[in-house]
């Protein structure tokens, strides 16, 4: 797991927070066209025209914007900042219908060095607390801070793994369900209203290929280690 906020309340969590690689700005912490971790970069932007609520959208038609990362130790994470390329003056949260407008969602990507299974996404939507709408109610209330997850085998084209949007489990986190690894994950900040949110944290393990060129590589270490004792 890769915790992206200092907050420790909440659902429990494990790991440590990774540390961008771009400018330290102070809030939000990390800001740039992309933020590098060991396995992957995340890059964030909001749609033109197009509520990301269902489907499919292309990468090309998304406006490539500031990523930002909060590691504030009280609700903080990843974010996007639609407006300012400093985030300057602009909410550093991970936002939908932003500006109140339906066909602004923002989207955060996450382009692994290899295919991956994410099986969770960790969230709050508008700080969880605040959030009044009713677990297993109408998905259309307003209240509902919504997200929707997609995957893409070619950085082109971006399907979603759900038929709608999804509210977090308890509020905290949506499990993904899936079993096919990707080497192109993104989630959207969609629902009916505008809300604003951070991606907290999120866990994946590789592909089943991967795993094995791991323990092979391993094994010639260790071959090489005995070898090189006698």
């Amino acid at each position: 797991m890769i915790i992206f906020d200092g907050n420790n309340g909440g659902t429990p969590k494990m790991g440590i927070v990774e540390t961008a690689t771009a400018a330290n700005s102070g809030n939000p912490d990390r800001y740039g066209m992309v933020l590098e971790f060991n396995d992957f970069d995340v890059y964030g932007g909001r749609s033109v025209g197009d509520n990301l609520n269902t489907g499919s959208f292309l990468r090309g038609d998304i406006l490539l914007t500031t990523v930002d990362q909060d590691l504030s130790p009280n609700h903080g994470g990843l974010g996007v900042c639609s407006e300012s390329p400093t985030c300057a003056g602009d909410s550093d949260s991970f936002s939908s219908n932003f500006g109140s407008d339906p066909g602004k969602d923002e989207v955060l990507f996450f382009d692994f060095m290899s295919a991956v299974t994410v099986d969770t996404f960790w969230l709050n939507g508008d700080h969880r607390e605040t959030v009044d709408g009713v677990l297993g109610g109408d998905i259309k209330n307003s209240a509902n801070a919504l997200f929707n997850v997609y995957v893409s085998s070619d950085k082109s084209t971006y399907m979603n793994i759900f038929p709608d949007q999804v509210q977090p489990t308890d509020l905290e986190y949506i499990a993904t369900g899936q079993t096919m690894s990707y080497q192109y994950w993104a989630i959207a900040a969609s629902g009916w209203d505008p809300h604003s949110s951070y991606v907290e944290a999120i866990s994946y393990v590789p592909e089943p290929a991967a795993l094995s060129l791991l323990g092979l590589g391993l094994l010639g270490l260790s071959v090489r280690r005995r070898r090189s004792k006698a």
